[in-house]
């Protein structure tokens, strides 16, 4: 990247690394919160170069993983979720930004976003 001046670094972070979330855990909160000052500290120190990275900081999405909580969601919430291809459809639009364009994070979420509805699964035990 150094060397052809140009390069994009999209790193998949989490709405954990933007909000602390009780239910999340301090590992997993803390994690996060690294990868968005990693994307961070790389736009300062390879900008320079010509490298830009995003941060891209996903509420729920409707994947598989989701079947592995204590409460799973239902398939009512799921649908309600972020989808794969919400995310895909992301990425390829950082991706398809000029050179010159540094999108340094994005916060996404699902209009109905159970971070601020509370569903009774993500409150903490």
């Amino acid at each position: 990247m150094r060397e052809r001046k140009d390069g994009l670094v999209i790193n998949i972070a989490s709405w954990a690394g933007k909000y602390t979330l009780a239910m999340a855990g301090g590992a997993y909160n803390g994690s996060k919160h690294a990868v968005v000052a990693l994307t961070e500290s790389l736009n300062m120190e390879e900008c320079v170069n010509g490298i830009r990275a995003c941060a891209l900081c996903p509420a729920e999405v409707a994947t598989p993983i989701l079947d592995r909580r204590p409460v799973p969601p239902s398939p009512e919430e799921r649908a309600r979720m972020l989808q794969a291809d919400d995310i895909g459809s992301t990425i390829r639009w950082l991706a398809e930004q000029p050179p010159h364009v540094c999108v340094n994070e994005i916060i996404i979420s699902p209009t109905w976003n159970r971070m601020y509805v509370g569903g009774a699964d993500l409150k903490p035990r």
